[in-house]
């Protein structure tokens, strides 16, 4: 009874725009599916609206939107990747609007830059290893774009070396920290400063230990190593992909094809979607879906069919992204048009009520890299 009036009490006290949501939501999703690249400019004009109105202004981009409190503060690690996904669709379609964005979101980031090299979660006073591995990800894509984010990268780097753990890992220890390797591989290609190179492979070697015979992650997680998020799963994969298509070190695509296969296994064959959360024995652990872990999943299937032209994991990718497109808001509301929310349906478990910018960066990600593949098809 209690429980039951905890959720009546929560609907009389949305907003407007959440309940209306929560209710499109709970009709399911429409059949319209958006074509990828009207999506992800839709996208990007929602992550132009995060920065525009973030609750820190100056040129971050807010972490989220959320339905009942509005905009967040500017993230670092956000920033970062908005900034480099916005510097990629440049290159594609020569939009030097996003170019400018870019720019204004890497020196905001530069701003930001504690005294140690490192960057902090929103509205942190304390350097993060994760955030600032995303942060060097966007710093490593302005490099000739901002004068400072070289300096910057390097800076960001150092810190992250010198935080590093002697088996590999940073801070608790987490497989989705691949991600940090993965960019300072990046920055070893850009930034003179030995080591780097070694300190990745380092995290590799620290993460390929937590994988099991079926090819699930131990301490992949962010609050619950029993049933970890998929995105969080995703981030792990992606990370052993990305240290492949670098370095091509087979163990890394080995690792990568255990868990893409086990992923694609636990896929919602009904409308391409993955559960939000999943168990050490790959099963699902939520009904809702979470849209980051969906995007992750759909980039880590991608570069997988990249690396071994299993036609599986393309169909795969499609799916998911076509599960993303279907969920972008047709509205008026420049709040939430373009954005991607953080959960389907929108009171899920992971950003509850909110558009996650992380989320709408890696849908932009999986999204352009389908585009590309029928580029060179």
């Amino acid at each position: 009874m209690r429980a039951g009036l905890s959720r009546t009490w929560e609907w009389l006290t949305l907003p407007a725009p959440a309940r209306r949501l929560r209710r499109a939501d709970a009709r399911g999703l429409p059949e319209r599916d958006p074509c990828a690249e009207a999506a992800v400019n839709a996208m990007l004009a929602w992550l132009g609206r995060a920065q525009d109105r973030s609750a820190s202004g100056e040129g971050g981009f807010a972490g989220h939107f959320d339905l009942i409190r509005g905009w967040s503060l500017s993230c670092p690690g956000s920033t970062g990747l908005a900034a480099r996904a916005m510097l990629r669709a440049d290159a594609r379609w020569g939009d030097h609007s996003l170019r400018q964005r870019a720019t204004w979101g890497l020196e905001w980031l530069c701003g930001a830059q504690h005294a140690d090299g490192g960057f902090g979660e929103a509205g942190g006073a304390q350097s993060s290893p994760f955030a600032t591995g995303q942060a060097l990800l966007g710093l490593l894509a302005g490099h000739g774009v901002v004068k400072a984010a070289g300096d910057a990268a390097a800076r960001a780097a150092g810190y992250l070396l010198a935080v590093q753990h002697g088996d590999g890992s940073w801070a608790a220890g987490r497989a989705q920290d691949t991600q940090i390797a993965w960019s300072l591989l990046e920055a070893d290609q850009q930034v003179p400063h030995r080591g780097l190179a070694d300190a990745a492979q380092a995290n590799l070697r620290w993460a390929l230990s937590q994988q099991r015979g079926n090819g699930w992650l131990a301490n992949c997680c962010t609050d619950d190593a029993t049933k970890p998020l998929t995105v969080t799963i995703g981030t792990a994969v992606r990370g052993f992909l990305e240290a492949y298509r670098i370095g091509h070190v087979l163990r890394h695509l080995d690792a990568a094809v255990m868990a893409g296969w086990a992923l694609l296994a636990v896929q919602r064959r009904g409308d391409g979607s993955l559960p939000g959360r999943l168990t050490e024995k790959w099963e699902p652990a939520a009904r809702w879906s979470g849209l980051s872990g969906d995007a992750q999943a759909a980039a880590c299937w991608l570069l997988l069919f990249e690396a071994t032209k299993d036609e599986a994991f393309l169909s795969a990718a499609k799916a998911a992204n076509r599960f993303i497109r279907r969920t972008l808001p047709v509205t008026a509301d420049a709040d939430q048009a373009g954005g991607v929310r953080g959960s389907f349906p929108v009171d899920g478990g992971y950003g509850r009520f909110r558009y996650v910018t992380q989320a709408a960066v890696h849908a932009i990600d999986s999204n352009m890299m389908e585009l590309a593949l029928g580029d060179t098809a």
